[in-house]
Protein backbone atom coordinates (compact mmCIF):
# COMPACT_ATOMS: atom_id res chain seq x y z
CA UNK A 1 0.00 0.00 0.00
CA UNK A 2 1.09 3.53 -0.67
CA UNK A 3 0.11 6.41 1.22
CA UNK A 4 0.76 9.80 -0.90
CA UNK A 5 -0.75 13.40 -0.87
CA UNK A 6 -4.12 14.07 -2.60
CA UNK A 7 -4.53 15.29 -5.47
CA UNK A 8 -7.49 16.75 -7.09
CA UNK A 9 -7.78 14.09 -9.36
CA UNK A 10 -8.52 11.71 -6.39
CA UNK A 11 -11.65 14.20 -5.18
CA UNK A 12 -14.00 12.01 -6.92
CA UNK A 13 -12.76 8.71 -5.16
CA UNK A 14 -12.80 10.59 -1.73
CA UNK A 15 -16.44 11.37 -2.01
CA UNK A 16 -17.19 7.86 -2.63
CA UNK A 17 -15.42 6.30 0.29
CA UNK A 18 -16.68 8.40 2.23
CA UNK A 19 -20.27 7.86 1.44
CA UNK A 20 -19.50 3.79 1.29
CA UNK A 21 -18.00 4.43 4.84
CA UNK A 22 -20.78 6.54 6.49
CA UNK A 23 -23.48 4.25 5.22
CA UNK A 24 -22.05 1.09 6.21
CA UNK A 25 -20.46 2.42 9.93
CA UNK A 26 -23.93 4.58 10.41
CA UNK A 27 -26.36 1.71 8.60
CA UNK A 28 -28.75 1.96 11.57
CA UNK A 29 -28.60 5.59 13.00
CA UNK A 30 -28.02 8.30 10.56
CA UNK A 31 -30.32 7.81 7.49
CA UNK A 32 -28.86 7.09 3.80
CA UNK A 33 -30.12 10.46 2.48
CA UNK A 34 -28.87 12.58 5.32
CA UNK A 35 -25.50 10.55 4.46
CA UNK A 36 -25.55 11.81 1.06
CA UNK A 37 -26.62 15.06 1.61
CA UNK A 38 -23.19 15.70 4.32
CA UNK A 39 -21.28 13.70 1.84
CA UNK A 40 -21.90 16.18 -1.21
CA UNK A 41 -21.49 19.13 1.04
CA UNK A 42 -18.53 18.28 3.12
CA UNK A 43 -16.79 16.80 -0.06
CA UNK A 44 -17.42 18.96 -2.49
CA UNK A 45 -14.94 19.76 -5.58
CA UNK A 46 -14.28 23.73 -4.35
CA UNK A 47 -14.10 22.35 -0.71
CA UNK A 48 -11.50 19.36 -1.22
CA UNK A 49 -9.68 21.56 -3.75
CA UNK A 50 -9.26 24.13 -1.45
CA UNK A 51 -8.06 21.70 1.54
CA UNK A 52 -5.52 20.09 -0.72
CA UNK A 53 -3.95 23.23 -1.20
CA UNK A 54 -3.42 24.77 2.19
CA UNK A 55 0.08 23.98 3.39
CA UNK A 56 -2.12 23.68 6.67
CA UNK A 57 -3.62 21.14 6.47
CA UNK A 58 -2.79 17.47 5.31
CA UNK A 59 -5.11 15.39 2.72
CA UNK A 60 -3.71 11.76 2.35
CA UNK A 61 -5.03 8.56 0.14
CA UNK A 62 -4.04 4.89 0.66
CA UNK A 63 -3.79 3.32 -2.64
CA UNK A 64 -3.75 -0.42 -2.94
CA UNK A 65 -0.70 -1.75 -4.66
CA UNK A 66 -1.38 -5.45 -4.79
CA UNK A 67 0.88 -5.97 -1.28
CA UNK A 68 -2.61 -5.95 0.98
CA UNK A 69 -3.06 -8.85 3.06
CA UNK A 70 -5.87 -11.24 2.32
CA UNK A 71 -7.53 -14.05 3.98
CA UNK A 72 -8.72 -15.63 1.18
CA UNK A 73 -8.15 -15.99 -2.57
CA UNK A 74 -12.18 -15.94 -2.58
CA UNK A 75 -12.29 -12.47 -0.43
CA UNK A 76 -9.91 -10.72 -2.95
CA UNK A 77 -12.64 -11.87 -5.63
CA UNK A 78 -15.59 -10.42 -3.96
CA UNK A 79 -13.67 -6.74 -3.50
CA UNK A 80 -15.56 -3.61 -5.25
CA UNK A 81 -12.34 -2.08 -5.10
CA UNK A 82 -9.82 -3.11 -8.09
CA UNK A 83 -6.18 -3.08 -7.40
CA UNK A 84 -4.86 0.11 -7.55
CA UNK A 85 -7.68 2.32 -6.49
CA UNK A 86 -7.88 4.81 -3.43
CA UNK A 87 -8.86 2.53 -0.37
CA UNK A 88 -8.72 4.89 2.02
CA UNK A 89 -8.17 8.72 2.87
CA UNK A 90 -7.46 11.20 5.68
CA UNK A 91 -7.56 14.63 6.14
CA UNK A 92 -5.68 16.65 9.05
CA UNK A 93 -4.94 20.51 10.04
CA UNK A 94 -2.73 22.00 12.79
CA UNK A 95 -3.07 25.01 14.90
CA UNK A 96 -1.15 26.51 17.55
CA UNK A 97 0.53 23.44 18.51
CA UNK A 98 -2.45 20.97 17.82
CA UNK A 99 -3.27 18.84 15.28
CA UNK A 100 -6.24 17.66 14.07
CA UNK A 101 -7.52 14.36 12.61
CA UNK A 102 -10.35 15.51 10.97
CA UNK A 103 -11.31 12.73 8.69
CA UNK A 104 -9.79 9.14 8.71
CA UNK A 105 -11.74 6.45 6.17
CA UNK A 106 -11.10 3.59 4.48
CA UNK A 107 -13.86 1.48 1.82
CA UNK A 108 -15.89 -0.84 3.23
CA UNK A 109 -14.46 -3.50 1.70
CA UNK A 110 -11.41 -2.84 3.23
CA UNK A 111 -11.83 -2.52 6.72
CA UNK A 112 -9.79 -4.45 9.33
CA UNK A 113 -7.01 -4.58 6.47
CA UNK A 114 -4.67 -2.20 8.78
CA UNK A 115 -5.23 0.38 6.32
CA UNK A 116 -6.56 3.04 8.60
CA UNK A 117 -3.71 2.10 11.16
CA UNK A 118 -1.36 3.09 8.10
CA UNK A 119 -3.26 6.60 7.31
CA UNK A 120 -3.40 7.41 10.92
CA UNK A 121 0.44 7.13 11.51
CA UNK A 122 1.36 8.42 8.03
CA UNK A 123 -1.34 11.55 9.46
CA UNK A 124 0.43 11.79 12.91
CA UNK A 125 3.71 11.92 11.50
CA UNK A 126 2.89 14.86 9.11
CA UNK A 127 1.11 16.78 11.80
CA UNK A 128 4.05 16.40 14.27
CA UNK A 129 6.85 17.55 11.46
CA UNK A 130 3.85 20.53 11.12
CA UNK A 131 4.73 21.36 14.86
CA UNK A 132 1.78 19.08 16.39
CA UNK A 133 2.19 18.65 20.12
CA UNK A 134 -0.63 16.75 20.66
CA UNK A 135 -3.11 15.26 18.37
CA UNK A 136 -6.96 15.24 18.45
CA UNK A 137 -9.85 13.30 16.83
CA UNK A 138 -13.91 13.53 17.22
CA UNK A 139 -15.45 10.49 16.57
CA UNK A 140 -19.62 10.18 16.88
CA UNK A 141 -20.40 8.60 19.72
CA UNK A 142 -22.68 6.09 17.46
CA UNK A 143 -19.51 4.81 15.84
CA UNK A 144 -18.22 1.95 18.36
CA UNK A 145 -15.75 0.98 15.42
CA UNK A 146 -14.22 4.71 15.23
CA UNK A 147 -14.11 4.75 18.57
CA UNK A 148 -12.25 1.69 19.50
CA UNK A 149 -10.05 2.27 16.77
CA UNK A 150 -8.66 5.41 18.34
CA UNK A 151 -8.41 3.86 21.56
CA UNK A 152 -6.67 1.05 20.15
CA UNK A 153 -3.98 3.58 19.07
CA UNK A 154 -3.44 5.03 22.37
CA UNK A 155 -5.84 8.13 22.02
CA UNK A 156 -7.42 8.64 25.16
CA UNK A 157 -11.23 10.12 25.51
CA UNK A 158 -10.97 13.26 26.84
CA UNK A 159 -14.41 14.86 26.66
CA UNK A 160 -17.64 15.30 24.61
CA UNK A 161 -18.93 17.93 22.28
CA UNK A 162 -22.07 18.21 20.45
CA UNK A 163 -22.17 18.30 16.52
CA UNK A 164 -25.61 18.97 14.07
CA UNK A 165 -26.20 16.45 11.99
CA UNK A 166 -29.55 15.47 10.18
CA UNK A 167 -31.16 18.37 12.20
CA UNK A 168 -30.63 16.08 15.12
CA UNK A 169 -27.38 17.70 17.84
CA UNK A 170 -25.16 14.29 18.04
CA UNK A 171 -22.50 13.70 20.92
CA UNK A 172 -18.82 13.23 19.57
CA UNK A 173 -16.45 11.65 21.94
CA UNK A 174 -12.96 13.96 21.53
CA UNK A 175 -10.08 11.88 21.66
CA UNK A 176 -6.13 12.94 22.29
CA UNK A 177 -2.69 11.63 22.46
CA UNK A 178 0.35 13.85 23.13
CA UNK A 179 3.56 13.74 20.53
Amino acid sequence: MEIREATDDDIPTIRSVARDAWTEAYADTVPESVVESAVSEWYAEETMSRIIADDEQVCLVAIDDGEASRDSEDASEERSEPRGDIVGFSHGATDNGAGDVLRLYVHPDRWNEGIGTAMLEAMEERLTAMGAETIQAMVLADNEMGNAFYEDHGFEKTDEAETQLDGATRTENVYAKAH
